[in-house]
């Protein structure tokens, strides 16, 4: 069930407007609302991020079993939040293990829960194209090796294993060297 989140002062103030201008721009995120106010955000794989319009303030919370590739995650979300202008501070450890929370930039002309919403949503935006890349290059890898083509694969049989080559051969297979001792 999709909740409606406002965050125009005037309209949720419930002062007499007759026309609520229409939006500059709407975000699409996987968020829903605690009990006490908070937005919770889990469009990511490894972090959820809880924005407290009540303090100004966003936690970086760390998806449990992905190790320390959330921590990079965490950090690159911040910085690259705090090179937009969206943070006012620097990231400070939450009062749990792996969470970090970090102030909004304040402003007299723009709401700073807004700002952050909508730069979250275009860097979640970002990650998901670079993330596509990533996954898309694995693909193409385990598909060459799973369904070769013509020109990189062979028939069974085609080549003989080298066990039956060394037979002919006659010749040991080649001796290896293992923490300063020959090994035949």
């Amino acid at each position: 069930m999709p909740i409606k989140i406002t965050l125009n002062k005037k309209a949720a103030g419930g002062a007499d407007i007759e026309e609520v201008a229409a939006p500059q721009a709407t975000v699409k995120l996987k968020a829903r609302k605690s009990l006490d106010g908070n937005i919770i955000i889990s469009d990511h794989q490894l972090m959820d991020l809880v924005v407290v319009p009540a303090k100004n303030k966003v936690l970086i919370v760390p998806r449990p079993g992905f190790g320390q590739e959330t921590y990079y995650k965490q950090k690159d979300f911040y910085n690259a939040l705090n090179r937009r202008g969206v943070f006012s501070g620097p990231l400070e450890g939450g009062t749990v293990h792996g969470v970090y929370e970090v102030k909004l930039g304040m402003s007299d002309e723009v709401s700073p829960v807004q700002v952050a919403l909508l730069e979250i949503e275009r860097y979640f935006k970002q990650e998901a194209v670079e993330e596509g890349f990533g996954s898309e290059f694995d693909e193409e890898i385990e598909d060459r090796f799973i369904n070769p083509d013509d020109e990189n694969s062979t028939e069974a049989g085609e080549i003989e294993p080298e066990e039956e080559t060394r037979e002919r051969q006659n010749t040991p297979p080649p001796v290896q060297h293992y923490g300063g001792y020959w090994y035949n």
